[in-house]
């Protein structure tokens, strides 16, 4: 078998064969990562806003409940085995099987996941929360990055986060337009979220 490279394993947080994106699918991973960056000095912010480009460029489904990524990767591979589908070339070929080439499957949470083929000979098994299911939040990637880093940078100046360094963030870090009142509000509610579930300053 192939050495998984540290650019793959960085990517997911959860153990290999199951390829899982914390940054866009977990919220548990989310908060841990806030947590981290939050005590780094400003100088470490632009390795916080390039950790961000893992979250696209559209819209995603989080999942917010308590399993972390390791538990749900088992209860999906033992059903996997269930299926006798586990090892890569059934698993491929049952993925192949569905006219969409996809499968939704629940775990013990009652949440259901969406699998399809993994590009990485080690993390085939490429899930993410299904959408409208349990314990998911659909989100805006572009306002969850700009809310992300706007809690992030406040929290690294030791100041509150404000509309004029959202601002400063989108234009200077993220590539982004500046943003009216009516559009940062909703970034905020994130924002504050967020913060809140982390327990750091806001």
């Amino acid at each position: 078998m192939m050495q998984s490279s540290p650019a793959i394993k960085s990517k997911s947080c959860a153990q290999e064969p199951v390829m899982l994106n914390g940054w866009k699918h977990h919220v548990g991973f989310v908060l841990d990562q806030l947590r981290k960056w939050s005590k780094k000095p400003e100088q470490a912010f632009p390795l916080f806003v390039a950790k961000l480009k893992m979250l696209g460029d559209s819209q995603f489904d989080m999942y917010t409940g308590e399993m972390a990524p390791d538990k749900i990767g088992h209860d999906l591979i033992n059903t996997l085995m269930g299926f006798r589908v586990y090892d890569r070339t059934s698993y491929f070929r049952w993925i192949d099987s569905s006219n969409q080439l996809f499968w939704q499957l629940p775990v013990s949470d009652g949440s259901e996941w969406t699998l399809r083929k993994g590009d990485n000979e080690d993390y085939y098994i490429h899930i993410h929360p299904s959408r409208h299911s349990k314990h998911t939040q659909r989100l805006k990637a572009s306002h969850f990055r700009t809310a992300l880093a706007t809690l992030i940078m406040a929290n690294m100046r030791g100041e509150k986060p404000g509309l004029q360094l959202m601002n400063n963030v989108r234009c200077d870090f993220l590539g982004m337009s500046a943003v009216a009142k009516p559009m940062a509000k909703e970034i905020f509610a994130t924002l504050n979220a967020y913060a809140k579930m982390a327990d750091i300053p806001h």
